[in-house]
């Protein structure tokens, strides 16, 4: 499969189910707070209980993998932070640019392109890297939308608490105590999960609608940078001194790579975060990775 191939076939869906919501949002007067607060404490819990508690993990690689994961979404939020201050954005807008400079789409997108770039071996390394960076991503963005209202103290009790990294922190609890729920809570669990993504996708597409896409900002080119360059060079580099090499180093590096997760849109709704901006942040971002992304699979596969 070619890279151009690859890349239709992953992020062709998820243009094409935003572009649904969109086309939905001009022609009905959806409650898009409603459907957001919908998947952010209930569906989101659901699939962050469904996807890591069967999660097999890769324990003989899982530091390097983590420390050079967390070293990538560090310094792009550090990158975004200074030069949205530098660009003079006030606070809120400067927390929004962080948050979608650190946290990248490693579920529906970075697992995919992972596996079809490796094969199916590769599954455990995404799996844990989707993880870690899932979990992080959630609790920074939880953390920066609460932070202007909440103060840094409650700030961080609020997204330890927050619905989808409870759900994340009970999944790894069963995980690791190797428990079986009752078919019936898994079956369950697993069908409230299936609707996230799907859900995620069309309120992005019909915020976009009503709050318009068209125009490039200065965000989106600050988040790409951040995002798109930064975060991948320096895992890269973070996971090649601590030893990680061929398709151990290039998921690494893939997962690094990925646009910003649809899920901070639904975060910036839940806590007012500039949810305009990072709808838009999030999609023009996705589109510059249309570019990207070619060039990271060249150079790890």
């Amino acid at each position: 499969m070619s890279v151009a191939e690859l890349l239709f076939n992953v992020m062709g869906p998820v243009v094409a189910v935003v572009a649904c919501g969109w086309v939905a949002g001009r022609y009905k007067p959806f409650d898009v707070q409603t459907l957001s607060t919908l998947a952010f404490w209930v569906l989101g819990p659901a699939f962050a209980f469904d996807v890591f508690a069967d999660a097999e993990i890769a324990r003989e690689t899982v530091v390097a993998l983590v420390v050079a994961a967390l070293a990538g979404m560090a310094v792009a939020a550090a990158v975004g932070a200074v030069l949205a201050r530098v660009a003079s954005f006030e606070n809120a807008r400067r927390n929004a640019v962080m948050m979608t400079s650190a946290y990248g789409n490693v579920g529906n997108a970075g697992l995919a392109i992972s596996v079809f770039a490796f094969g199916d071996e590769v599954t455990p390394i995404a799996a844990l890297l989707m993880i870690v960076i899932n979990m992080t991503g959630m609790t920074m963005g939880v953390a920066l939308g609460s932070l202007r209202t909440h103060g840094i103290r409650p700030a961080i009790q609020r997204s330890l608490t927050a619905p989808m990294t409870m759900a994340a922190g009970v999944a790894l609890i069963v995980n690791l105590t190797g428990w079986d729920p009752p078919v019936i809570a898994e079956r369950s669990i697993a069908l409230v999960a299936g609707a996230l993504i799907p859900v995620m996708l069309l309120t992005l597409g019909m915020q976009l609608a009503q709050n318009g896409a068209s125009t490039p900002e200065l965000d989106m080119g600050v988040t790409g940078l951040a995002k798109l360059i930064v975060a991948p060079v320096v895992a890269w580099l973070v996971g090649t001194a601590l030893g990680l090499a061929d398709e151990t180093l290039g998921v690494l590096v893939l997962q690094s790579a990925m646009p910003p997760a649809v899920f901070c849109a639904v975060v910036a709704l839940e806590y007012d975060l500039e949810p305009a901006r990072v709808g838009r942040t999030v999609v023009g971002t996705t589109l510059l990775a249309l570019l990207t992304l070619p060039i990271a699979l060249i150079a790890v596969t």
